[in-house]
């Protein structure tokens, strides 16, 4: 046993020497990964804050759209309203009369004529009561879902107009 010690004693050294370099070389590794690691980190965390302020702004900046629309649309449902209004006012004070252009064959007799004489060309027929009220109920619903629309199709534009010029 005696005689494999100087042999035990310089290979003992030699493998504690090895496994010394190793461990030197695998922790200088092992710290080349953990920076490569950190800085992957910090790009990722800075480009998803620019993609954060991006976005940020765009919300802000269509909320700003939504809100000018809104008021654009509502003045001016407001306004259409208002002449219904008007117009409603102005047929019940007698100032205006609702009348349908109506052709009638020049064969048909005009009621209440003996002579059979017709309306060839055409005339003025004047509404009825209830009639007049159906066509301000229709022309104040007409009024309004046209400038609902108009108000969504302007919206719509106004979203869709920066996704198509953006990346994924």
């Amino acid at each position: 046993m005696m005689k494999a010690l100087p042999y035990v004693a310089p290979a003992a050294l030699a493998a504690l020497l090895a496994w010394g370099v190793e461990h030197y070389r695998l922790s200088a590794e092992l710290a080349d990964v953990r920076r490569d690691h950190a800085e992957q980190l910090l790009a990722l965390e800075q480009d998803n804050a620019a993609e954060l302020a991006r976005v940020t702004r765009r919300a802000e900046s269509l909320l700003l759209q939504i809100i000018q629309l809104d008021e654009q649309h509502t003045k001016e449902l407001s306004r259409a309203q208002q002449d219904n209004d008007n117009l409603r006012d102005a047929v019940d004070a007698g100032a205006k009369r609702l009348r349908i252009l109506a052709k009638r064959p020049a064969s048909c007799p005009v009621p209440g004529t003996t002579d059979g004489a017709g309306m060839g060309d055409g005339a003025a027929v004047e509404l009825s009561a209830a009639a007049g009220r159906a066509y301000h109920r229709l022309r104040d619903g007409l009024t309004s879902d046209t400038a609902k629309l108009q108000a969504c199709q302007q919206l719509l534009r106004a979203v869709t107009k920066g996704v198509d010029h953006e990346g994924p």
